[in-house]
């Protein structure tokens, strides 16, 4: 009698021991874990819609003075829609699945393998509005240098009209002296920017314009303020020269932010980036996989 007592009180602690230890069930775990995660596929499903929106299937892949079809407006509107529409719903997923929080190992899995896809999409969204981004901006700052070329050439044509017409000998004066000036200075500047035609490195010649170049150009700036002139003339003929100094140092500075532009063009390479699309379209495969075979369990 005694012995049977014993061995009720053993299988009543038993189950006890085993109830305490078991909490929720797989079924629980995981309506609890599908529902949590319902706002954040809404936004998933809302990620896919906007990126199926955007035409990048026809992105260069290099900068080349060949590609003359390039539309600017079409790099931007993309660089926009990424940067102010997309990667804030990335962000938001991001905000909503760090505070979910998964016990169950099974459950841990199916976590897991979402996060990485979500991690997959921010690196594939924020390499590709890096990508377009430059892309752009080296296109413009192309643009810029052939615009600052046409300044200059439109600059020294007026130029050379107010030389041509300088009648007295105070106006030739001054004026000859000025030209004196202008061939000294171009023939510095001429000698440094040699390198720039040379077979160095980007980085060696970025170093020079803003080392060499750019105070070089200040210091010719500096020498015409401060001659002393009296002619009308002589003053205008001035006024163009440093219009086309201060040419020069805006074209030399978007050299340089061009030669940045294309390194970093460089360190992106589409071919790169466009991948990763693949890589996370095959995680949510396998996402939604694993919640299937669970579901298949309960």
């Amino acid at each position: 009698m005694h012995r049977k007592i014993l061995m009720n009180g053993v299988l009543v602690l038993m189950f006890a021991m085993l109830g305490a230890g078991c909490g929720p069930g797989l079924k629980e775990n995981f309506e609890d874990y599908m529902t949590s995660m319902e706002d954040v596929h809404a936004l998933d499903t809302e990620y896919e819609n906007k990126m199926g929106q955007l035409d990048i299937d026809g992105l260069p892949e290099e900068l080349s003075p060949r590609n003359t079809d390039i539309d600017l407006e079409k790099l931007t509107a993309i660089s926009e829609a990424l940067d102010q529409e997309i990667m804030p719903v990335i962000e938001q997923m991001n905000d909503k699945v760090g505070n979910i929080e998964v016990t169950n190992d099974q459950l841990a899995d199916l976590h897991d393998t979402y996060t990485e896809s979500l991690e997959v999409k921010q690196n594939f969204v924020q390499g590709l509005n890096d990508y377009v981004e430059t892309y752009a901006l080296s296109v413009r700052s192309n643009e810029e240098l052939i615009q600052l070329s046409q300044d200059f050439m439109e600059n020294q044509e007026e130029r050379d009209e107010v030389i041509d017409s300088a009648g007295s000998g105070e106006e030739t004066e001054e004026i000859d002296a000025i030209i004196s000036q202008i061939n000294e200075n171009s023939a510095e500047l001429e000698a440094e920017s040699e390198i720039l035609q040379l077979d160095e490195s980007q980085v060696t010649k970025m170093e020079h314009i803003e080392n060499v170049l750019l105070p070089l150009i200040d210091g010719h700036i500096q020498t015409f303020n401060q001659m002393n002139l009296e002619t009308d003339s002589a003053v205008r003929v001035r006024s163009l020269t440093l219009e086309m100094y201060y040419g020069f140092r805006k074209y030399y500075q978007e050299r340089k932010s061009s030669m940045e532009y294309n390194n970093r063009l460089q360190e992106l390479q589409l071919q790169n980036i466009l991948p990763l699309r693949e890589t996370y379209e095959q995680l949510d495969e396998d996402y939604n996989a694993q919640v299937e075979e669970i579901e298949s369990e309960l």
